[in-house]
């Protein structure tokens, strides 16, 4: 299945997904499927399986309790961060701040 990065355009409503909520400028990653052109930007097509586009994170296909252990354990703030992606994202973003 395909993701794609994306973030809300300027103008919109801050979108929800999955339990999240996005407000204007940031970034997240969604499928294909829910895209909605009227309040979010493609900023990069990832492709799944096809060895092309971002690399998969090394965090990718753990649980949501595994990532929360796995933040908790190298003391990084997850905040309001309560789906994979958005966890991965709040680890990913900590790790490259170091």
């Amino acid at each position: 299945m395909t993701k794609l990065l994306v973030s809300v355009k300027k103008g919109s409503f801050p979108v929800r997904y999955n339990g999240e909520r996005f407000s204007v400028g940031e970034e997240f990653v969604i499928d294909e499927k829910h895209l909605n052109k009227n309040t979010m930007e493609v900023l990069e097509t990832i492709e799944a399986n096809d060895g092309g586009g971002k690399q998969p994170s090394e965090f990718e296909g753990k649980s949501v309790e595994e990532l929360k252990a796995y933040a908790e354990e190298h003391g990084i703030d997850i905040g309001k961060a309560t789906t994979e992606e958005g966890i991965i994202k709040k680890i990913e973003e900590a790790q490259k701040a170091e």
